[in-house]
């Protein structure tokens, strides 16, 4: 359990250095990775999770509106011991579905 929390603690400092204009941090309690904008946005005024540290730097790439960077499943990063994969049974149940197109709107006149 403590090597867990310190592990995710790295991967978050890791993820941090990585995203300066994000606090990101790891949650001892629901095993996932949180960050929120230093400053508040027009264009992200929400705080974001994700089971992973790489899963969370692709929320917050898409959150700024950069394109999805194309890695390696395993390519070693900072905080991630090379050859691992953070991603554990509790972060997978946290793992979010793949949202549904929204339905097409119909307008309405009077």
């Amino acid at each position: 359990m403590a090597d867990e929390i310190a592990e995710g603690r790295n991967a978050a400092r890791a993820l941090a250095a990585r995203t300066p204009g994000w606090m990101v941090w790891y949650g001892e309690r629901t095993g996932s990775y949180w960050a929120v904008p230093r400053v508040t946005t027009v264009l992200v005024p929400r705080m974001l999770e994700a089971p992973t540290a790489d899963d969370l730097e692709k929320e917050i790439g898409q959150a700024e509106g950069r394109p999805a960077r194309e890695q390696a499943r395993d390519e070693p990063r900072p905080g991630r011991p090379e050859g691992t994969r953070q991603e554990t049974a509790e972060a997978a149940r946290h793992r979010r579905p793949a949202a549904e197109a929204p339905e097409p709107r119909i307008p309405v006149t009077h």
